[in-house]
């Protein structure tokens, strides 16, 4: 019995040795079968698999959105434009990575080098940095330099050629301080924008409507997920996340009135520098505003010098390009109609004169004489002295002709709280609140009280007379200026000054759209503004400050120029209006800074203006929605 229990123990021992030896066989088979026709069959596809089996995700950026004008037209756009990247891991891998960079600088005609290791060092510091994310070491790359990296892109292990899209300032220089432009974000600036997801590296708005509206412009990005070769060139896609573009926006802006603006600011600048008599050799900068008197609608925005934004798609600005964008004298970058303040000159006097009738102190019969010189309070005269002085003049003459003698007496039978009160009403000393913000200024309105914080001593009642001219210590923007003469064209409604008009998705519906907002109605008489108002336009008429500029407008204009003293150089000319004049649609303000006169420097380039926007049948092309 044991014996025979043992051999069957054998059998069964030798049975499942068989059956394991016939299963190694059969998986030995299968792994041989498998590598011949691995071999064979798809050897040469693993071969090229071999020497690419690297896989990279491709950031890919996505386009912000647009900006257009009221009529549709296109202000600010994207277009796709050449760059050279290069990837931190496959240059890494190489034996001789400097010499690689240093290539590639000498191809590109900049120190490579120094700036892809300045990158490293910002997202490291940052604790962004990552081995497989490219680095971006030239953008918008000319076809020239372009055509010559590729020739050498197999000795450029780790360089990778893409197409990015780039933002496109279709009118240039013109409207550059409404727009404004975008970079990517410093160091400085990182804390501020880490809190929204920005990364160093991204883009964003750095000022005009680019900073405020970032979020809103600001697309999805995307990526690709790309099989690389040996060198980290890519072979092939294997799946793209596109991306998404940013939501765009329609503004208020008139193109053809903003360009219109800018030439005729431009020649006008021009024009004084190189007068044959006293030419004006300081008046180099100005600004212009055109607003929709019944909602506040921006239609042109001019600062001058201006710049051209295209200049920041590349990746660094040249010696000149950074020296005349920092010019101390003229800068460029500073936008003179929201942060510019100065005296308001006799465009003031307006508002010195609703005081006056507000309160009861004149009518608009009520009439003095000017000879020249006033004597009441401290010597002071009119700017016409020499010729003896204006003579009898009552409101409307004084408007018209600009008498100071006129706009003294009523101004220290006023008082300087109720003249900054009534300034206060119509929006001095504090900002629009136009959208452009942040850095938007309120000018100044200087108070007794202000006076004897910061100078330890009294309102002088000489003080007085001078700011009921617009002179002394108080400053206002060209913008409040325009808000301010459009109080006076509307009825005294005093509206937020807007440039957005809606925002658009990428499919085109409408995601917002602003309507005009009233900040204030300030309580003034209709028959006070009809007063004012009838001065105004008399100021164009024979006699009046602006007859012999506007004597050929093809529109009826109202204005009032004015020359406001510069401590610092060449006063500063004004003019300020509305149009048409008996039925107002827009208002204006020119200021050209250091020109002079108002009525020689500012009111040709209001002229100019008025006369482009009304030329015969085009009043309700530019303005179809104003009430009649």
């Amino acid at each position: 019995m044991m014996q025979q229990e043992k051999k069957n123990i054998k059998r069964r021992l030798e049975k499942r040795m068989r059956i394991f030896l016939l299963l190694v066989f059969l998986v030995f088979s299968l792994l041989v079968g498998r590598l011949g026709y691995l071999q064979l069959v798809q050897g040469e596809e693993y071969e090229r698999l071999a020497a690419g089996n690297r896989i990279r995700i491709l950031p890919l950026q996505s386009p912000r959105g647009e900006m257009f004008d009221r009529q549709g037209r296109v202000l600010v756009a994207n277009r796709l434009a050449p760059t050279v990247s290069v990837i931190p891991m496959d240059l890494q891998e190489q034996e001789d990575p400097l010499s690689v960079l240093e290539r590639l600088g000498e191809l590109l005609g900049f120190d490579v080098l120094e700036q892809f290791q300045d990158t490293i060092e910002k997202k490291k510091a940052r604790k962004e940095f990552r081995l497989f994310e490219p680095i971006r070491v030239a953008t918008d790359v000319d076809i020239a330099t372009l055509t010559a990296v590729e020739e050498h892109l197999m000795e450029l292990p780790g360089v990778v050629i893409e197409e990015q899209p780039v933002r496109d300032y279709v009118m240039g220089d013109i409207g550059a301080h409404i727009v404004g432009y975008v970079r990517e974000i410093s160091r400085e600036e990182l804390e501020e924008w880490r809190d929204k997801g920005y990364r160093m590296g991204d883009l964003v708005g750095k000022t005009g409507l680019e900073r405020v509206f970032d979020g809103i412009l600001r697309g999805e990005d995307g990526g690709r997920r790309v099989e690389v070769d040996a060198v980290g060139h890519p072979i092939r896609d294997q799946g793209k996340k596109a991306p998404i573009q940013g939501n765009s926006l329609q503004l208020t802006l008139d193109a053809e009135i903003q360009a219109v603006a800018t030439r005729v600011l431009r020649e006008n600048l021009e024009r004084l520098q190189t007068l044959a008599y006293k030419p004006m050799r300081n008046a180099v900068a100005g600004a212009v505003v055109v607003l929709d008197i019944n909602s506040g609608a921006v239609r042109a925005l001019v600062s001058e010098p201006s710049y051209d934004p295209n200049i920041f798609t590349k990746e660094k600005l040249s010696d000149s390009e950074w020296q005349k964008l920092n010019d101390p004298i003229l800068k460029p970058q500073l936008n003179r109609v929201l942060r510019g303040e100065y005296p308001s000159g006799s465009t003031f006097k307006m508002l010195t004169a609703i005081a006056g009738l507000e309160k009861g102190i004149i009518t608009p019969e009520d009439s003095i004489n000017c000879t020249g010189f006033y004597w009441r309070v401290e010597p002071k005269r009119c700017w016409n002295w020499d010729r003896g002085g204006h003579g009898r003049v009552d409101l409307r003459r004084a408007i018209a002709e600009s008498c100071n003698i006129y706009f003294y007496d009523l101004g220290y039978r006023t008082g300087i709280n109720t003249l900054t009160e009534y300034a206060d009403l119509f929006g001095m000393g504090k900002p629009t609140g136009i959208e452009l913000h942040p850095g938007e200024k309120g000018g100044f309105l200087a108070t007794p009280q202000w006076r004897r914080e910061h100078f330890g001593e009294p309102w002088q009642p000489g003080e007085t007379l001078s700011a009921a001219i617009g002179q002394g210590f108080s400053t206002a923007t060209p913008l409040q200026m325009a808000n301010y003469v459009a109080m006076i064209a509307n009825g005294g409604i005093r509206y937020r000054p807007y440039l957005v008009d809606k925002i658009i998705s990428p499919a085109g519906e409408i995601v917002e759209e602003f309507a005009p907002e009233i900040l204030d109605r300030v309580a003034v008489a209709p028959e006070t503004l009809k007063a004012v108002r009838e001065g105004m336009r008399a100021v164009v008429e024979p006699r009046g400050t602006g007859y012999g500029t506007f004597v050929n407008c093809p529109v009826p204009v109202a204005g009032k120029t004015g020359t406001a003293e510069n401590p610092h150089g060449d006063s500063h000319g004004w003019f300020v209006g509305f149009a048409p004049a008996q039925r107002p649609e827009i208002a204006l303000a020119v200021l050209i800074e250091q020109g002079g006169s108002g009525s020689s420097a500012a009111a040709p380039v209001a002229r100019d203006i008025f006369t482009a926007i009304y030329q015969e049948n085009q009043q309700d092309l530019l303005f179809p929605d104003s009430p009649s």
